[in-house]
């Protein structure tokens, strides 16, 4: 790999070059983190977007999985509802 120089600004900004954004799929609003291995080297890392933390799962799409969690979690809501006296129910 390419060794890239970066400058920090006045405040405290770098400028992540084109070809590793592209490699790495650092887009704007990517989270990244920073955290230091010794005294003069740093590890910076992308922040796993939460669609690709679903695909460790296979070949499951992230909205259905969302889907059926709610799905589940309304059920056990509307349950917990009906075993309340009336007056205590959420409308």
């Amino acid at each position: 790999m390419q060794e890239h120089k970066l400058r920090v600004s006045t405040k405290g900004q770098v400028v992540i070059p084109e070809d590793i954004r592209k490699k790495y799929n650092i887009t704007p609003g990517t989270e990244l983190t920073i955290r230091p291995l010794d005294e003069t080297k740093l590890i910076i890392e992308r922040v796993p977007k939460l669609s690709e933390l679903f695909g460790l799962l296979g070949n499951v799409a992230t909205s259905d999985i969302l889907n059926k969690l709610r799905k589940d979690e309304s059920k056990v809501e509307r349950e917990r509802q009906e075993e309340l006296p009336k007056g205590n129910r959420l409308p």
